[in-house]
């Protein structure tokens, strides 16, 4: 089943094309990967996509259902929420204090208790619930961004750049999360990390300077002469 169809989509800042006229479509269950040199369009798209951004021109459909113009707020209540490559928690909050001010969202269906601990225990903040959030590592911020929007039972979460700033044992930890979260919903991912994109990507979309010149597994992805000379160079992590 169509999850995601973006058809067309074009954004334009003064006279700079950040998108061209891109299209991208996901199935549910799927993990998508979307990979680019900085500045090549994968934030702008993300936030095209998730509502904090209006497209120019084009078509967004979620479900089979517009989407274009939505706000973040009402696309949570519809199943699609992200995350971002700046971690946003409330650090002068406890973690305790992070997942309350997650549940007031007052979604539908909203997690009963158990499930909340069960997603608590699983990205393991259960003995860091009276932390404060500014006070964790990164890799804990970033789990617990990641528990905030599953709490919001996400159809298609979209993850910018999860390992960003991460070390090699967190990435590892992280790429081995994110393999169990496939089985939860369907994922979106942003990453310049190959290891990230070659583990998890069902499917992965190129971008460069705001076009997709590449869409498909991973394996060929990462061989195609276009996507290695303009982009991974001779050699990738």
């Amino acid at each position: 089943m169509s999850l995601l169809e973006v058809k067309g989509i074009s954004k334009h800042f003064g006279g700079v094309a950040a998108l061209r006229n891109v299209d991208v479509q996901m199935t549910s269950g799927e993990t998508l990967g979307m990979i680019g040199p900085n500045g090549s369009g994968k934030t702008t798209f993300v936030n095209i996509v998730t509502g904090h951004l209006v497209p120019d021109s084009g078509q967004l459909l979620f479900n089979e259902g517009s989407i274009a113009g939505t706000a973040p707020h009402r696309l949570a209540a519809l199943g699609l929420t992200r995350t971002y490559q700046a971690v946003r928690v409330f650090g002068g909050l406890s973690v305790g204090k992070n997942i309350e001010a997650a549940m007031l969202l007052g979604l539908p269906g909203a997690p009963e208790s158990a499930e909340r601990n069960e997603l608590v225990h699983w990205l393991r903040l259960d003995h860091r619930l009276a932390s404060l959030a500014g006070s964790l590592t990164l890799f804990e911020q970033r789990r617990l961004e990641l528990l905030m929007r599953l709490l919001q039972r996400p159809q298609l979460i979209m993850l910018d750049e999860p390992v960003g700033g991460l070390a090699v044992t967190e990435v590892r930890e992280m790429i081995a999360l994110l393999h169990e979260l496939k089985a939860r919903c369907s994922i979106f991912v942003i990453e310049h990390t190959m290891r990230v994109i070659r583990e998890l990507a069902d499917r992965v979309v190129v971008l460069m300077a705001g076009e997709k010149i590449a869409d498909g597994p991973p394996a060929d992805i990462l061989r195609d002469r276009r996507v290695v000379e303009q982009y991974l160079g001779t050699t990738h992590a």
